[in-house]
């Protein structure tokens, strides 16, 4: 199975609350918002990228890669041209992918896992006027002591 962006349904409520994600600054539980939380989820590989915040001013967005019970904190920017007339092209810069140690031999799959996700990941623009999404990876993983 594939990574599919949607709005997380109801029957996943309890899991994305048992998640436990933070929001972007760490101190607060990320509330599930009923009908407009999104999330990217590929069900069988267990890998979920949640945005968490910021994406403001000069922050980058966070977004928590939630893979088999770990937790990655991604940071992103996006960009993107075109209008709703003509059609948007999107573009995801990866600017952060800080592996966990234990997790580090599988950096490669890792980086594979987010390419998949925000390839497909609409973000602010509705789906109906996206006409591409690109990842562009500005960084490499790097070990999470």
């Amino acid at each position: 199975m594939a990574f599919i962006y949607e709005v997380v349904p109801e029957k996943d409520h309890d899991f994305f609350i048992s998640m436990g994600l933070k929001n972007c600054w760490g101190n607060d539980t990320l509330n599930l918002s009923e009908g407009s939380t999104k999330w990217c989820a590929d069900r069988e590989r267990n890998a979920y990228i949640v945005n968490i915040g910021g994406g403001h001013d000069d922050m980058p967005y966070f977004h928590d890669l939630w893979w088999n019970g770990t937790v990655i904190r991604l940071e992103t920017l996006c960009g993107g041209s075109g209008n709703y007339e003509t059609g948007v092209d999107m573009v995801w810069f990866i600017q952060k992918i800080p592996v966990p140690k234990e997790l580090w031999r599988y950096r490669d799959e890792i980086r594979d896992i987010i390419n998949e996700a925000f390839s497909i990941n609409s973000g602010w623009c509705n789906k109906k006027h996206l006409r591409s999404v690109k990842v562009v990876f500005e960084c490499e993983p790097t070990i999470e002591e």
